[in-house]
């Protein structure tokens, strides 16, 4: 929810020709996170058939887990946000 909001506001600072990459990088960072902790706790419930490719949560592992690696890896992402707020 706090993600989804924050990315709202980034592409609403993005329509009023506002800078956005703070937020941006804030809601992407925070949204990979959490994707990958909840596919991490699915997986543990569905023990060792979550890596079956039968089941779905194989297939959510795998793209919860390019969130941090696509567009820049998570510690890049940090890095932005630390050079963005020290500034």
């Amino acid at each position: 929810m706090i993600a989804r909001q924050m990315a709202y506001f980034a592409a609403w600072e993005k329509d009023h020709d506002q800078r956005c990459d703070l937020e941006a990088g804030m809601a992407k960072l925070l949204g990979a996170r959490v994707a990958w902790a909840a596919a991490d706790n699915a997986l543990q419930i569905h023990g060792g058939n979550g890596f079956a490719l039968e089941y779905e949560i194989s297939r959510i592992l795998c793209d919860a887990r390019i969130l941090s690696i696509f567009e820049g890896a998570a510690e890049i992402q940090a890095q932005v946000i630390a050079r963005r707020i020290l500034a």
